[in-house]
């Protein structure tokens, strides 16, 4: 489905505007299966996730979003044999609740770990079982202050390709798996959907700025605010790609709610040839 909607493109721009198709895509989904994002996408994300390979490297990479996750794929091609496939985020679709949900702290205690925190300046031993990267999510937010949020993708994701390239080459092993704990929204009018300025109040005076919020933190869900939130699990989160601005700085890109690429994360399976 993604690369369907998601087709390489050599040129960054190009391949970033095909954001509008995927939004009509989940526009379309959110007005003719509502189901998807108030029962299906909540129950698999707060599901078991899958197992790790233990003979692979597993490389987290906070906030890569399938839209990366094709373009990767391409690149990667040319030197190692790649497959693409799909995860679920945890609910909120935030890191915390994530490595709660893969218990993280033990993956780390059941083989040797590594934490990328300099894009620039880091070594590995090759060995490492798990190794967590805080970028792109780190970069876009920082990258998009004073730059065009064209200018904010592309530069995270030409640095994200750098950094996996990079690992591949440093590893002792074979297979490198790449998942994340979250995808992200944009959030650009074109690529957002579109609330009248009611009911962007009332939403915005239940969750302020954020895409969640803990159910006793808050009231109740107005009525008729079903359309652009869920309630599930003990938390109100945004549905879809539904944003609203708020007074001050806000975040361009977001995540924690309920949208297909917030949701839907990659694993990318990468072996040597």
């Amino acid at each position: 489905m993604v690369e369907d909607i998601w087709h390489y493109q050599p040129e960054l721009k190009d391949y970033y505007r095909q954001e509008k198709r995927m939004r009509d895509f989940e526009l379309f989904l959110v007005r003719a299966y509502d189901e998807i994002f108030t029962d299906l996408l909540p129950k698999y994300c707060t599901g078991v996730e899958p197992s790790f390979d233990e003979e692979a490297t597993n490389l987290f990479l906070d906030s890569l979003s399938l839209r990366e996750a094709v373009l990767l794929k391409a690149k990667l091609e040319d030197e190692y044999d790649v497959e693409l496939d799909f995860s679920y985020s945890a609910l909120p679709s935030e890191t915390i609740f994530y490595k709660e949900k893969i218990s993280y702290k033990n993956l780390g205690s059941s083989g040797s770990h590594a934490k990328i925190q300099d894009l620039n300046n880091f070594s590995l031993s090759g060995e490492e079982s798990f190794i967590w990267s805080d970028f792109p999510d780190a970069r876009l937010e920082s990258l998009s202050k004073g730059r065009t949020v064209l200018n904010a993708v592309s530069t995270a994701y030409n640095e994200i390709e750098e950094l996996v390239f990079s690992v591949m080459k440093q590893l002792e092993g074979s297979q490198l798996t790449i998942r994340s704990d979250h995808g992200y929204v944009r959030h650009q009018p074109d690529y957002s959907f579109s609330m009248n300025s009611s009911d962007k109040k009332e939403v915005k005076d239940l969750l302020g700025g954020s895409r969640f919020i803990e159910e006793d933190e808050a009231a109740s869900v107005p009525e008729g605010m079903e359309n652009y939130i869920v309630s599930y699990n003990g938390y109100h989160m945004a549905k879809g790609r539904y944003v609203w601005p708020v007074a001050g700085k806000y975040k361009k890109f977001q995540h924690g709610g309920i949208s297909l690429l917030e949701c839907l994360t990659p694993v990318l399976n990468i072996v040597k040839k």
